[in-house]
């Protein structure tokens, strides 16, 4: 099995470099990737968890009588319009969900990848039009062990949900169906360093207070190592030129992958598809 990563032809600096870039998610083409729906549920629904919100408060007070204890609960109650109109104010249930996006970007990059390397619209939108190449990664090497992710898609947002301070993980890996032709798979790469906890699991601490929304912090370009002996493939677009495929050629030669298959990507003389053939 394999892994792909679609590039345009000014992106040779990838197999010549032996680089390549985890970006952020603000930073990606899906406008919604990272970023949480606002919640939508009825008024019933609030209460029900304001109602539990207070029954816990009560359970950890040490009333002095049952009496005071449902004393407590009734005037409590009394906060619920406060609580309600705070909980379900669009413009700042946005401005959390966004801030999650900001939050990631400052910890955290994506290289998104793929499991078709036939797909027309990939060649067409992430390999400029056919002329660039791919580059197939061997799935099972251990460059692929941890970081990790299949996306999943769906026509339903992952939504934030206010009231509680761990969220749904399937924000990190859920997209918009419109995008399913993509069969992505995602690894992730931390721009700082985790926290190991007595538990054995790790965290990345985000910043205490977000930046300026600049492109320094959040589209910056951050090209991280790869290890050369993962590259399984290449693929040549069909419109590609001599000129990149020498180049390739060249590089694969210099880094000591000349074992490396190297095939080229044609339509099909009958279907709408396309047709890898080595070269």
């Amino acid at each position: 099995m394999q892994y792909f990563k679609y590039l345009n032809p000014q992106r040779i600096d990838v197999l010549g470099n032996l680089k390549i870039r985890y970006t952020q998610a603000i930073a990606l083409n899906d406008p919604f990737e990272v970023f949480p729906a606002i919640i939508d549920k009825d008024k019933d629904w609030y209460m029900r968890q304001f109602i539990a919100r207070i029954e816990a408060e009560a359970a950890e007070i040490d009333f002095r009588s049952p009496v005071k204890k449902k004393q407590y609960i009734r005037a409590r109650k009394k906060d619920f319009p406060n609580f309600y109109r705070c909980y379900t104010d669009e413009k700042w249930l946005f401005e959390q969900a966004f801030s999650i996006v900001m939050l990631d970007a400052n910890v955290q990059g994506y290289l998104s990848l793929s499991k078709t390397d036939k797909n027309i619209l990939m060649w067409s939108h992430y390999a400029q039009n056919h002329e660039g190449f791919v580059i197939g990664f061997d799935a099972s090497h251990s460059y692929f062990d941890f970081g990790m992710t299949e996306v999943e898609y769906s026509d339903q947002r992952p939504y934030l949900n206010p009231l509680q301070g761990k969220q749904d993980a399937s924000l990190f890996y859920t997209k918009s169906t419109d995008w399913a032709y993509e069969q992505e798979i995602r690894k992730s790469m931390a721009f700082v360093e985790r926290i190991q906890l007595e538990n054995g699991n790790t965290f990345l601490p985000y910043p205490d207070e977000l930046p300026d929304h600049t492109d320094e912090v959040y589209q910056k370009v951050r090209l991280f190592d790869y290890p050369k002996d993962a590259i399984s493939s290449i693929i040549f677009g069909w419109k590609s030129t001599d000129e990149l495929r020498q180049s390739v050629i060249k590089f694969l030669e210099e880094h000591g992958l000349s074992s490396v298959k190297v095939m080229q990507a044609i339509p099909h003389p009958r279907k709408y598809e396309m047709v890898i053939k080595e070269v």
